[in-house]
């Protein structure tokens, strides 16, 4: 009983120690107002776990801009924040719904959105 003991806290230990211990938890950080001629920076680097990919889609658009809506504005396996610059404009005044979604090496999803507020 003693070695199984031992062997399941090993185990355990092993795990922490590869960041196993946290569970996947997207974050796109607080919502945020920015004005149209400035282009807004996202971060997700308070998502928790193993992750190994961001993605960032539009959820929702001004009315204008309501095509935009399940555009990916940004996918990569690094870099958990970046400033929208060349991929697109968020020129359009109103709320955009942005959607975070992370992903670990087992294929495992989690998701948080973040509202932008662009103004004059």
């Amino acid at each position: 009983m003693q070695r199984a003991l031992q062997s399941l806290l090993a185990v355990g230990l092993a795990v922490a120690a590869c960041g196993g211990g946290e569970p996947l938890k997207a974050d796109a950080g607080p919502d945020f107002t920015v004005v149209a001629s400035n282009s807004p920076s996202f971060n997700g680097c308070n998502s928790t776990g193993d992750v190994v990919n961001y993605k960032w889609t539009v959820v929702s658009a001004p009315e204008a801009m309501a095509k935009d809506a399940g555009k990916v504005i940004r996918e990569v396996d690094a870099n958990c924040s970046f400033t929208l610059e060349d991929t697109m404009d968020l020129e359009e005044l109103g709320e955009w719904v942005i959607e975070l979604e992370v992903r670990d090496a087992s294929g495992n999803a989690a998701t948080d959105t973040v509202t932008v507020t662009v103004t004059q």
